[in-house]
């Protein structure tokens, strides 16, 4: 992250790529022309919403924002435009703020057999994205036995030298496993600088974006997804190379980046604001596409956010709109089952006051836990199945 600023304070505010003066206001935004051209999708199942949100991005010269509200099928429209964007023989970059944000994309694009890359460690992966990740395409490629022979090579001639008295023969092993170590380096490098190269999508973490094993890659398009949780100083790091068109997409509705502190009125606030919602602020509506078709929430859930947060722009889709728990195989219809929505009041002065805790310590309150316990129970009598059933608290004590 620091060579990102480094490289950017090294430029004049002319020699900065285009992306950028806009994103902060140095350049004005022209929204795109619509073509006139029918564009064919590869997905039948996107509504209208998400299919003008592709065309935007598609037809976007240089940068284009997809607001998706929650349950809006951000991640099935970032795939369309993904697979827009490779049939047109693009290099795309796609990155997120964590390894669960770029796994979910590379995941969902399995299964269409575009040559794709993903930059981790494995450890760190899903297991159902292990398959793309750059280690094991190393390991099958003719460049990476190679550098598995020269490492066998490389211990055979350490063994050898562990037990050689020969001090000339000793410094001629090290010499040659010098030479190895040299070798292996390069060919290693050139392997990974290959398959990078031959990938149409490189998956990556922000953070990863600026290694050593894409950094000299070029790309035509830059993807951030949950670029409204994502550092504005992470989001930069991709876009300091300057591609052609950089996509943002995210909610900077919801939570914003984290940003450890404990002073409230601390002047780390400040990195809270994400490129995503500067970009916004700057540029106004005409930059973004919002979709508003929301597939997760009944109807009345769904009210709360939309008039709150979305300008009531929300709408839920008839497959969602009205279901509800007795709607779901073998549950009885009781009180809970047929109720999308249910506040309990547990005001203090009728006993559900806090549980007595040292200042410094996590919350609890016994009596919200049983009034839940009775809640929950009374659901699994009436046929609803514990894997369709979550509890949120937002204090481990209470857990």
């Amino acid at each position: 992250m620091m060579q990102t600023f480094l490289d950017l304070k090294a430029k004049q505010p002319e020699d900065l790529p285009s992306i950028i003066k806009i994103a902060f206001g140095l350049a004005a935004f022209f929204p795109p022309v619509k073509s006139e051209i029918r564009l064919d999708f590869f997905d039948d199942q996107l509504n209208e919403v998400q299919k003008e949100a592709v065309s935007f991005a598609l037809e976007a010269t240089d940068l284009a924002l997809i607001h998706g509200p929650p349950g809006t099928g951000k991640t099935q429209t970032l795939i369309e435009i993904i697979r827009q964007l490779a049939a047109r023989d693009l290099k795309i970059l796609v990155c997120g703020p964590s390894n669960i944000s770029v796994d979910n994309i590379a995941d969902k694009l399995g299964p269409f057999r575009i040559p794709m890359v993903r930059i981790g460690h494995p450890a760190r992966l899903l297991p159902s994205v292990i398959s793309t990740s750059l280690d094991v395409a190393i390991k099958y490629s003719s460049g990476g036995m190679l550098v598995n022979d020269i490492r066998k090579e490389m211990d055979e001639k350490l063994n050898t030298s562990k037990k050689t008295r020969n001090g000339t023969e000793r410094r001629k092993l090290w010499e040659d496993i010098r030479d190895l170590r040299k070798e292996c380096k390069v060919r290693e490098r050139r392997c990974t600088e290959d398959i990078v190269r031959a990938s149409k999508v490189v998956l990556s973490t922000l953070h990863g974006a600026g290694g050593r094993d894409i950094i000299r890659q070029n790309f035509d398009v830059v993807i951030i997804d949950e670029a409204g949780q994502a550092l504005e100083a992470q989001s930069l790091i991709p876009l300091v190379r300057g591609p052609s068109k950089c996509i943002l997409a995210g909610d900077h509705l919801q939570l914003p980046p984290t940003i450890p502190r404990t002073d409230k009125t601390s002047s780390l606030r400040k990195l809270e604001l994400s490129l995503f919602e500067r970009i916004i602020k700057l540029h106004g509506p005409l930059i973004k596409r919002t979709l508003s078709v929301q597939y997760r929430m009944h109807e009345m859930i769904m009210k709360y956010p939309s008039i709150g947060l979305y300008d009531s722009l929300l709408l839920a889709d008839v497959s969602v709109r009205s279901h509800l728990l007795s709607d779901l195989p073998n549950v009885i219809k009781t009180d809970e089952t047929q109720e999308p929505l249910v506040f309990w009041d547990t005001n203090p002065h009728g006993g559900f006051g806090e549980d007595d805790t040292g200042a410094h310590e996590s919350k609890s309150n016994a009596m919200e836990a049983a009034l839940c316990r009775y809640h929950l129970r009374n659901l699994l009598e009436a046929g609803v199945q514990p894997k369709d059933i979550a509890i949120i608290t937002p204090y481990n004590a209470q857990v």
